[in-house]
């Protein structure tokens, strides 16, 4: 049986963001702004949504925003554009700040093509301790954090990342992201095939929400071809399980034909991979399992994840 999403996203939320050392509470700190308002035209702007003077008590902007697009991305992240881009990137907002004793941090905004994007961009760059951040509109956005030094989160088709080369007080870390938060505009729903994924074995915050071959070669690798015919058209979702004595990562893929479904798994059944314990299409969605789980345990993992309701 499926158990409702809110529980799935209330799992996803449980975690703490924790002062100094590392330790995890069992309830994080939360804290409610009320939404900002800017002087730009356009008030979801990433340029606008960057605190301004005197809005962070004790920092300051220690330099003029900068803004990249598409064209000049690669002076901001050489090398890896294209990852970003696999996210249906627009726009993203560098600013700088200093505070009273000479310590820094940059907050980066960026904005990508839909909340569905932004959740992934968040998914494929997570790698710290799980955070919450409450927002004015009293809703709480996953967040990913290095106590001190960073702090990542996602609002609607936005991502917002702070970074500090010296440690600071997560208390300026935390105030950073409520009011960039308060300046968002709210909402935003995670990725309808998160839904899909089985409870049972699920291990919180591994899954991974992709479009394109280039987001999952890391997770999985194919040979550097695009076996599994991923585009901007596809809609896929990798996570961890642990499944009896063993592990196992659930790969599934929304197509948009059960013909093409059907492609991408008679061409992954070719591509011989040691690691597939089993692979099937249902209509259009591809599920298929790797790593040391028996095939018993696969069917069952699989048939639930591919049921419909």
């Amino acid at each position: 049986m499926k158990v409702r999403w809110s529980t799935v996203l209330a799992g996803l939320l449980l975690a703490a963001f924790v002062a100094g050392c590392g330790a995890q509470p069992t309830s994080p700190p939360q804290a409610t702004v009320a939404p900002g308002t800017g002087n730009d035209p356009d008030p979801a702007s990433p340029a606008s949504i960057l605190p301004g003077s005197g809005q962070v008590p004790g920092w300051e902007p220690s330099d003029e925003a900068t803004t990249y697009f598409a064209d000049n991305l690669y002076d901001l992240v050489n090398g890896q554009a294209d990852a970003f881009f696999a996210y249906g990137f627009e726009q993203v907002a560098v600013g700088n700040y200093e505070n009273t004793e000479g310590a820094s941090l940059r907050v980066e905004v960026w904005q990508v093509g839909t909340p569905s994007d932004a959740y992934g961009l968040f998914s494929s760059l997570r790698s710290g301790n799980t955070v919450s951040v409450a927002t004015g509109s009293g809703q709480t956005r996953e967040g990913d954090a290095d106590p001190g030094r960073r702090l990542d989160f996602w609002q609607d088709r936005y991502l917002v990342r702070l970074f500090a080369p010296v440690e600071l007080d997560d208390a300026d870390l935390t105030a950073f992201a409520m009011a960039v938060a308060g300046a968002l505009p709210g909402g935003g729903e995670p990725p309808d095939l998160l839904r899909q994924l089985p409870l049972d074995g699920l291990v919180p915050h591994s899954d991974l929400f992709f479009h394109q071959e280039i987001s999952l070669q890391s997770y999985l690798w194919l040979g550097g071809e695009n076996v599994l015919g991923l585009g901007t058209d596809t809609d896929g979702i990798w996570a961890r399980y642990e499944v009896g004595s063993g592990a196992a990562h659930l790969l599934l893929v929304h197509y948009p034909s059960a013909t093409a479904a059907e492609a991408a798994l008679d061409a992954l059944q070719a591509s011989a991979i040691d690691s597939l314990v089993r692979a099937e299409a249902r209509g259009d969605l591809l599920g298929a399992l790797f790593g040391a789980i028996s095939e018993a345990e696969a069917d069952l993992l699989l048939d639930e994840a591919l049921a419909t309701e």
